[in-house]
């Protein structure tokens, strides 16, 4: 019995220092804003929102399943491949590439993305992407951003790209 006791006391000041791996304090990350402007086609708009701890707010715009405010809640899994899909496209500041700020070229009709990271106790930092600004760096990578709401749960809300169409504007 007294052989145990040094060995349970070394794991439990072991145990005091250990410090939590990254990600592991939901406080220390971010809510995150994420929306998707019309296009001149089928483009689902809509905007929502999701914290750490998975509470979500959903506004459906135009070609969407579901018009109008919605909740949804995602899990922890679900948020972290959300942050993950979207984390090589968060700049150190605000940063808005469109006509007038594109490295490459421009095409028009296209829809923008825009995803604000709110970090408590931090400045919120906002990508506003028009995906048909081809900038370098962004365009080669333009689906994993436009379609990162699909790691959450919000199929039912913004609907499948083939029935877009079907879902119309609001007001038609």
């Amino acid at each position: 019995m007294i052989r145990f006791v040094p060995i349970s006391i070394a794991a439990l000041v072991l145990t005091g220092c250990v410090t939590p791996g990254e990600g592991s304090d939901a406080q220390s990350e971010a809510t995150i804003d994420f929306a998707v402007s019309p296009c001149f086609g089928f483009c689902p708009d809509f905007a929502l929102s999701v914290t750490p701890q998975g509470e979500g707010t959903y506004e459906g715009h135009n070609f969407v399943a579901k018009r109008g405010e919605a909740r949804f809640v995602a899990s922890e899994e679900d948020y972290r491949a959300f942050a993950r899909r979207l984390a090589p496209f968060r700049p150190e500041k605000s940063v808005s590439y469109g006509y007038d700020n594109c490295d490459g070229p421009v095409a028009t009709d296209s829809p923008s993305v825009t995803v604000t990271w709110r970090d408590p106790g931090d400045e919120p930092v906002t990508l506003n992407w028009y995906m048909g600004c081809r900038q370098p760096g962004l365009a080669d990578k333009s689906e994993a951003i436009y379609k990162a709401w699909e790691e959450l749960p919000v199929d039912a809300l913004v609907g499948a790209d083939e029935d877009r169409q079907n879902f119309g504007r609001r007001g038609e």
